[in-house]
C-alpha cells in the first residue's frame, strides 16, 4: 500500500518507515501537520497515519482535511492520549482506527492488515453488480492460474493473457473457431477447461450469431448451464454481450439483490473487521457487558474498543441497554444475517453479467 507517516517525533517516523518500506509499502513521511496536508493535496495515499498531536496542524485537523481531498483515504490515529473522548472525537471525522503510543511494530502490523481485510471485505459487501475494476481484478486473478477461458464472436477482444480463446464464427476454422451449430463440441472444450481448473473463469463476449441459430430462450439455457457448472467447481461465469437487453434479462434473472441505502451503510460498516467480530459476539451471545467484549481481545486496547462500539452505535447497528449492556438492533441483526450469507455464498461471484 502507498501509507503517510506524519509524526514530529523523528525517531518514531524514521523507524516505523523503515520497518513498512522492509515489507512492501511505499512510504512517503512528514515532520508535522502542514508537511502532511500539502503532501497528501499533491498524491493520493492508501492510508495515513497521523499524531494526534503535531506542530502546524495536529491530526483532527489533517483529517478534516483528507475527508475533503481525498476522501477513499484509510486514516489511521496515533497518539499517546489514549483517551475515549479523543477516540470518538477521531470516529466522528471518519478516522478508520486508532494507535495508542507506546506501541509495538506488530500493531501497527494487525492495524493495516485489519485494513487490507476491510478493503476486501468493502468490495465483497458491495452488492450492486461488479465494477470493470473488480471484473478485471477476477481475469486478472484467473489468468495468473492459467483459469481463464474465452468464448466470443470472431471479433471479441481479449482480456489479458488468456489461458485459451474459443471462437463462434459462422466459417468453423482453425481447430478453436466453431460454427453456432457445433454447441456439442464448443461445450466439450469447455467443460474440459471447467474440470481442469482450479475455480476457473470463463468468459462469454458477443453469442449474436449462437442467437440468431438457436434463439434467444436456447442461448439463455445454455449460459445457465455453463454458469451451474462454472458454480460447481468454485468457478464464475462473466457474461458481456454485445446486446444490452439481454445483458438487462440476464441480470435480472440471476436475481441480484437490491438493498436500500441505509443497509448499505450498515454493510460498510461492517467491512471492518474488528466491528464485525463485535457484532458477531453479541449477535450470537445476546446483550453483553462492556467488560465481556473486552475479555475477547477484539482490540488491544480500551479506548480502540470504545472507538469501535462508538462507530457502530453511530451506524445504528449497537445499542446500550439501560443496565449498560450492548445489544444489536433490528437493523444490526439485518445487515449481520446478510454479511453472513454474502460471506458464505459470494465469496467468489459464480455468475457475473458485464454491460458494454
Amino acid at each position: 500500500m502507498r501509507l503517510l507517516i506524519a509524526d514530529d517525533d523523528p525517531t518514531i517516523r524514521t523507524e516505523l518507515s523503515d520497518l513498512l518500506r522492509e515489507e512492501g509499502h511505499e512510504v512517503s513521511t512528514a515532520a508535522d501537520g502542514a508537511e502532511a496536508i500539502r503532501k497528501l493535496e499533491s498524491g493520493g495515499f492508501d492510508a495515513a497515519l497521523l499524531d494526534l498531536k503535531m506542530p502546524r496542524s495536529n491530526g483532527l485537523e489533517v483529517l478534516r482535511r483528507i475527508r475533503v481531498v481525498h476522501p477513499e483515504t484509510a486514516v489511521i490515529m496515533i497518539t499517546g492520549q489514549g483517551t475515549v473522548d479523543a477516540a470518538v472525537e477521531a470516529m466522528k471525522l471518519g478516522a478508520t482506527d486508532f494507535v495508542e503510543k507506546p506501541f509495538e511494530i506488530e500493531s501497527i502490523q494487525r492495524t493495516l492488515e485489519s485494513l487490507a481485510e476491510e478493503r476486501q471485505a468493502r468490495r465483497l459487501l458491495s452488492l450492486p453488480s461488479p465494477d470493470e475494476d473488480s471484473v478485471a481484478a477476477l481475469f486478472e486473478e484467473a489468468a495468473r492460474r492459467g483459469a481463464l477461458l474465452v468464448v466470443g464472436g470472431a471479433q471479441d477482444s481479449v482480456p489479458w493473457k488468456t489461458a485459451r480463446v474459443l471462437r463462434i464464427a459462422e466459417e468453423p476454422r482453425p481447430s478453436d473457431v466453431y460454427s453456432p451449430n457445433q454447441l456439442y463440441q464448443l461445450n466439450a472444450t469447455i467443460e474440459a477447461h471447467i474440470v481442469r481448473a482450479d475455480a476457473p473463469v470463463v468468459y462469454l463476449g458477443e453469442l449474436g450469431a449462437v442467437e440468431r441459430t438457436h434463439g434467444r430462450s436456447d442461448l439463455k439455457a445454455w449460459i445457465r448451464q455453463l454458469a451451474a457448472r462454472c458454480e460447481a467447481r468454485g468457478g464464475t461465469l462473466v457474461v458481456a454481450p454485445h446486446d444490452p437487453a439481454l445483458a438487462s434479462e440476464l441480470q435480472s434473472e440471476a436475481g441480484d439483490p437490491q438493498v436500500d441505502a441505509g443497509l448499505q451503510g450498515m454493510l460498510e460498516s461492517l467491512a471492518n473487521p474488528i466491528r464485525r467480530a463485535i457484532v458477531s459476539f453479541v449477535y450470537s451471545s445476546g446483550p453483553v457487558a462492556y467488560s465481556a467484549i473486552l475479555r475477547k481481545n477484539f482490540v488491544d486496547s480500551s479506548s480502540k474498543l470504545s472507538f469501535h462500539l462508538q462507530k457502530l452505535k453511530t451506524d445504528t447497528l449497537l445499542m446500550k441497554l439501560s443496565d449498560g449492556a450492548y445489544a444489536l438492533t433490528e437493523d444490526g441483526r439485518r445487515a449481520w444475517r446478510v454479511v453472513q450469507v454474502l460471506s458464505e455464498q459470494r465469496r467468489r461471484p459464480s455468475f457475473v453479467v458485464v454491460r458494454r
